[in-house]
């Protein structure tokens, strides 16, 4: 490619667009969060900050799922659940869960990250090794300045296609 170094942040969606949530938020909150940023914004996840602004963990809407999957399962499975004859263990198990700090059912974003100077090419690396769809972006602090998703790429892709080999 000629001229000009791309980098993430040429392509990411920046911070301010994404919902945040502090690590001491309950899986209630992070859920109606969720609710709420899907609804205006289509987004089907939270970020989970530190008390500094550092990026513990992203919450997913599979992960809602994978959750509540889990705890049905060991009250006989969706189909038993009713509201009309709702199973205790489900139930109780339900209450518990809200309580319960977000930061047992996000994904940790460990080393699933991209740092905003690296290059395009770096985050369509993760995308493809870690199978995931939302790659934090963080900058020199390693603080989370946006999030670049494989959608976000696509002017990246096509530029690869333009470049002139021969």
């Amino acid at each position: 490619m000629q001229g000009k170094v791309d980098k993430v942040g040429h392509f990411m969606i920046p911070l301010s667009h994404y919902s945040t949530l502090k690590k001491n938020a309950t899986f209630e909150e992070a859920v109606n969060m969720m609710n709420q940023s899907a609804k205006e914004k289509g987004y089907r996840w939270v970020l989970v900050l530190d008390d500094e602004g550092r990026i513990v963990g992203i919450l997913t809407l599979r992960n809602v799922y994978d959750a509540l999957g889990s705890l049905a399962s060991k009250a006989g499975g969706w189909l038993g659940i009713s509201f009309n004859n709702a199973d205790l263990f489900f139930w109780d198990g339900l209450k518990l869960m809200k309580d319960t700090p977000v930061t047992k059912y996000i994904r940790p974003v460990v080393d699933a990250f991209v740092l905003e100077n690296d290059p395009p090419s770096r985050a369509v690396e993760i995308i493809v090794k870690k199978k995931i769809t939302i790659v934090p972006v963080l900058d020199s602090n390693l603080k989370v300045v946006g999030i670049v998703r494989p959608v976000d790429l696509l002017p990246f892709i096509i530029k690869l296609f333009e470049t002139n080999i021969s």
